[in-house]
């Protein structure tokens, strides 16, 4: 593994100004993903190591919303158990950074319909955001067409997010003569493997997204989906 992508769990803590304490017990409340505590060998021994960036995205979101959530709360704003039934008005979701009506007349036509967003039309319309940044207008229609294919057909479920990142990649195709370009997109992990002739155009993370999503929602006063209950969950009113 790359020594810039990771970062040592000694280093987190002082990064990030939080205790041993404060790490296990986000842990236990299912804050911090499992995966994501990865140990491997040092010249001192077994040390355990984090994905650099996912981390301190992860533990600066917690620390932001902490004073205004009980942990127990937090757990469902934040971990991927979602109720993709959870409905929302349109007017709650002006000040978002991803709500895009025209975007959402590409990905969510039953939402413009009946003008309520369901945590999967805010997830997919979030992402097409995103990545409309380095996408033409061609490729924001094939991404949006992949996501809802994939979503409704149980390829993605939003349950299980974990490690999955949605690609934009562009081809050279070439022959006697001619020479196109064509647009891919595909929903994989963050190692795939591409030919020679195919560009990574962009990709996102689709689980730190989700995860973005159900954050804004709650600061915008949206009621925070409904989850299972986390393992080990404690008092409401435990400090973190």
């Amino acid at each position: 593994m790359g020594d810039d992508q990771y970062i040592s769990k000694k280093d987190v803590l002082e990064a990030m100004g939080i205790s041993y304490g404060q790490l296990y017990r986000w842990k236990r409340k299912g804050l911090i993903p499992e995966t994501w505590f990865i140990r491997r060998s040092t010249f001192t021994g077994q040390e355990t190591f984090f994905p650099r960036e996912k981390i301190v995205a992860r533990i600066q979101r917690i620390k932001d919303m902490k004073d205004e959530h009980a942990l127990d709360d937090l757990a469902e704003v934040i971990t991927e158990r979602v109720n993709v039934k959870l409905q929302v008005a349109f007017d709650k979701l002006k000040d978002l950074g991803w709500f895009d009506e025209q975007l959402m007349e590409t990905c969510c036509e039953r939402a413009v319909a009946e003008h309520t967003l369901s945590i999967r039309d805010a997830f997919c319309m979030a992402s097409l955001k995103r990545m409309s940044r380095a996408a033409r207008p061609e490729e924001v229609d094939l991404l949006s067409r992949t996501l809802n294919e994939a979503l409704s057909k149980k390829r993605l479920d939003l349950t299980a997010l974990e490690g999955k990142h949605l690609f934009l990649m562009r081809k050279q195709l070439s022959g006697v003569g001619i020479s196109a370009e064509i647009s891919v997109v595909a929903i994989g992990t963050e190692d795939l493997v591409l030919d020679p002739e195919t560009v990574r155009v962009d990709s996102m993370d689709l689980a730190a997204m989700l995860q973005q999503v159900k954050l804004d929602l709650a600061r915008q006063g949206v009621e925070a989906p409904e989850t299972e209950p986390t393992a080990g969950a404690e008092g409401k009113k435990e400090d973190a």
